[in-house]
């Protein structure tokens, strides 16, 4: 047969249960829980306080009421510092969880047990417990003492101070509020039935938590198992999202600051506890010297790429990152915010362009190598001719290079081939191209100029190098430059007729011929010349033409006596 409370001992039990059933499901790793350990605790605690609760109120005497309260006590007073714990964890708040505060929130639960422990020696914690006349059922009633006081007030600052942290999270998380609303719940109704207890109103003066933690517990293992509570903290707050490598921003719809992580904090020093709920545009712009990336919340598209890179800068120190912005859905589906992830690629970045280098510029020089010389002039004559403008190449190498290095070292070869790139360098304009043709030998296209110019170029270039010598250990070391010019004028490369006849050229003193036996593939005749239509290997070959040309207007000032500049013959035919 029950006793008068044989539904209530059911309810007690029933939440006792529960949290054993939480805490095993929690070790289980199922769970996937951010913070297990703490879980478990806390679940097993509860159980223990809830099987005490139901023991005490089935208990046949005094003494059986003691001892029910004791054991209680195993577990009551650390449950509201851990259910805080649990809060703060879940909200990302690990940064203020040091290990002396954790210790700190214990020391008053711990004093609790051991004052209830010892209370019949000095009444500290309850003045007396005494049997309730004319209830029911055995039933007693206890007069608190000091630290009863200062027990409750500690267990209402911690339930108080979880309610608040999660209403001041309401706004911020709504994709999290079905989580953020089952802890709020697991806290209010305590609450609630705490005050109803210490006002008297309770049915016999019967403590209403334990039956109320039937109800939270129920909740807190359905929303465990099914909906998968404290799976992920809010907008992936997450060991994993503590620990990694790439800084991660989370922010809301209107641009503030939401979240982040250490390696963000390290990215943006100025990232602290006071920037949670401000924008973050003034920062951005200082790091990256632009504008952050303009998000419509109402239309979910934002101004640019998902993915860029760009330069960033923390003090002094410059970095490449590769900035990757993605959008924060609540259950509706609605945007409530972005997630911006910064990867350093400031190593990948510094690869690619000695790969870059590689691939395009002289090792010893870093000038043009002879291969992408080949692609830009290329480029260059094509445009020129359709633009029906001149240009011109110079071919030039170092007089006598080879007794440099025999009697100098290849040290001082090596510093002979920068000098002579250092010098031309101070006398080529910002358009020319300027590439090492391969050893000692050099070539530059100039855009814009007829050979006799380019010729004028080279004069420059022979002069100012004859006032600079190189200066070496064993004193000044001269050198001396031969130059080979060949080019098109500004007419371009032939008149009507001689396109007509498959010859093009000029009548002028200065100017380079060349003969195309594909004139059609690759050119136009018109009244002013020539003109670029495509197709073929033109203007490659006629490229390769020109510094054929130039290479034998070099041979000719080789055989001059070097120290001098010499411009392509009419025809070719001629050598």
């Amino acid at each position: 047969m029950g006793t008068p409370y044989s539904a209530v001992l059911t309810l007690i039990v029933s939440a006792g249960v529960l949290n054993l059933l939480m805490g095993l499901y929690a070790l289980s790793g199922r769970s996937k829980l951010t913070m297990v350990r703490t879980f478990f605790a806390f679940s097993l605690l509860a159980a223990i306080y809830t099987f005490g609760s139901a023991l005490e109120l089935a208990s046949g005497s005094l003494e059986e009421i003691k001892f029910w309260i004791k054991f209680e006590y195993l577990g009551m007073p650390f449950l509201p510092p851990l259910n805080l714990l649990i809060i703060m964890s879940y909200l990302g708040m690990e940064r203020y969880l040091g290990r002396r505060l954790k210790i700190a929130m214990f020391i008053i639960p711990t004093v609790t047990l051991l004052l209830v422990m010892t209370n019949d020696w000095h009444h500290l914690y309850y003045r007396d417990i005494v049997l309730r006349a004319g209830g029911s059922s055995l039933k007693a009633d206890v007069v608190g003492g000091p630290w009863y006081i200062i027990q409750g007030a500690y267990t209402f600052g911690c339930m108080i101070g979880g309610v608040v942290l999660l209403l001041r999270h309401w706004r911020r998380m709504p994709s999290y509020r079905f989580q953020l609303g089952t802890m709020l719940i697991g806290l209010v109704l305590p609450l609630a039935g705490d005050f109803l207890y210490l006002g008297g109103i309770t049915p016999e003066g019967m403590d209403p938590i334990p039956v109320i933690m039937t109800v939270t517990s129920a909740l807190y293992l359905w929303a465990l198992v099914s909906k998968g509570l404290f799976h992920v903290a809010p907008i992936a707050r997450d060991k994993l999202f503590a620990s990694m490598r790439d800084g991660v921003l989370v922010l809301d719809r209107d641009n503030r600051l939401v979240d982040y992580n250490p390696a963000a904090g390290a990215m943006i020093p100025e990232l602290g506890n006071s920037s949670i709920g401000e924008p973050l545009e003034g920062l951005w712009e200082k790091h990256a010297g632009g504008p952050l990336l303009h998000y419509d919340p109402d239309t979910d598209i934002g101004s640019g790429a998902d993915i860029q890179e760009l330069s960033w800068h923390i003090g002094e120190r410059d970095f490449n990152y590769q900035i990757r912005t993605s959008v924060i859905r609540n259950q509706g589906g609605q945007p409530a915010g972005r997630l911006i992830v910064l990867i350093d690629v400031t190593e990948k970045a510094r690869l690619q362009e000695e790969l870059r280098q590689l691939a395009y510029y002289d090792g010893l020089t870093r000038i043009y190598n002879r291969a992408h010389f080949m692609k830009l002039a290329s480029g260059m004559l094509y445009d020129c001719l359709k633009r029906e403008e001149p240009m011109s190449l110079l071919l030039f190498d170092i007089d006598h290079f080879k007794r440099i290095n025999d009697e100098f070292g290849h040290d001082t070869g090596d510093d002979a081939l920068m000098h002579i790139v250092a010098v031309c360098r101070e006398q080529l304009r910002p358009e020319d191209v300027f590439g090492r043709y391969g050893g000692e030998e050099f070539v530059v296209a100039l855009p814009g100029l007829s050979p006799v110019e380019a010729a004028g170029a080279a004069e420059r270039i022979r002069a100012s190098l004859a006032l600079q010598p190189l200066e070496t250990a064993g004193g000044p070391l001269s050198m001396t430059v031969s130059f080979g010019a060949a080019g098109f004028p500004a007419a371009g490369l032939a008149r009507t007729e001689a396109a007509a006849s498959g010859e093009v050229g000029d009548t002028g003193p200065s100017s380079a011929w060349v003969r195309d036996g594909g004139l059609t593939a690759g050119m136009e005749a018109t009244s002013a010349g020539v003109l670029l239509i495509g197709g073929g290997e033109w203007p490659d070959a006629e490229l390769r033409r020109l510094l054929k040309l130039a290479d034998r207007a070099l041979y000719e000032a080789k055989r001059a006596g070097r120290d001098t500049v010499r411009i392509a013959a009419k025809r070719p035919e001629q050598y």
